[in-house]
């Protein structure tokens, strides 16, 4: 398409200044997301051979996760998606990557933002269980058929497989997203109802009490 669309400008042909503008934008956003694609791949190639560099650091994923929220709220507002965020009111120290885990949130929340429909709804929560952080991105959209749950998370499938509507990207955010979570010794599940919406959840096994010292290595998290 890229190609196609920059042999027509190129050619001078008599392109009306409205269709030229056109086709940069569509050029625009196919050069952004081949980028985003290539990047996610060396991403994963990265963690595959263990060269991807991790900056771990004792975090409060209450503050991680809301940071995460602030950069994606504009995906709800212009889709006409009521977004809501909640937390313990107690710190969540973690340690973690920050960049990494807002990466993984960051995914989940332009999920739930492309298969929820306008008037819909997605709740952000961060909470403790059983002595394990938790972040939760549920979201009232299409849901997953149940023979798909796990297949979302190979390389290349996309949720919207199964559905009427296969959207944008190349099926890497999730494996990604699950990688990193494995990495730092979590886990990152999903549970849905196709017509009723979905819950992905990263549940790490990282928590750590306030005092703890952050010295740990990239082997204590294996």
């Amino acid at each position: 398409m890229i190609r196609s669309l920059s042999e027509s400008l190129l050619a001078g042909d008599d392109i009306p200044r409205e269709r030229q503008v056109q086709f940069l934008a569509i050029i625009t956003q196919e050069s952004q997301r081949l980028s985003r694609m290539i990047n996610q791949l060396l991403d994963l190639s990265r963690i595959e051979a263990g060269k991807m560099e991790w900056r771990l650091e004792g975090l409060d994923l209450r503050e991680v996760a809301a940071q995460a929220v602030l950069t994606n709220e504009a995906l709800f507002g212009g889709r006409g998606i009521a977004l809501s965020v909640s937390a313990r009111d107690a710190p969540v120290p973690v340690l973690a990557d920050r960049d990494k885990i807002i990466q993984v949130l960051t995914n989940l929340l332009s999920n739930a933002a492309k298969f929820t429909p306008a008037g819909g709804h997605v709740a952000v929560r961060t909470l403790v269980e059983d002595a394990r952080a938790t972040v939760e991105v549920e979201d009232s959209g299409v849901g997953i058929a149940p023979d798909q749950i796990e297949t979302i998370f190979e390389r290349f499938r996309q949720v919207g497989d199964t559905l009427t509507a296969k959207p944008e990207g190349a099926g890497l955010g999730l494996p990604i997203s699950r990688e990193i979570v494995e990495h730092h010794g979590g886990a990152l599940t999903v549970r849905s109802t196709v017509g009723r919406g979905s819950s992905f959840r990263l549940t790490s096994h990282w928590l750590r009490p306030p005092s703890a010292r952050y010295d740990w290595t990239d082997q204590n998290l294996r």
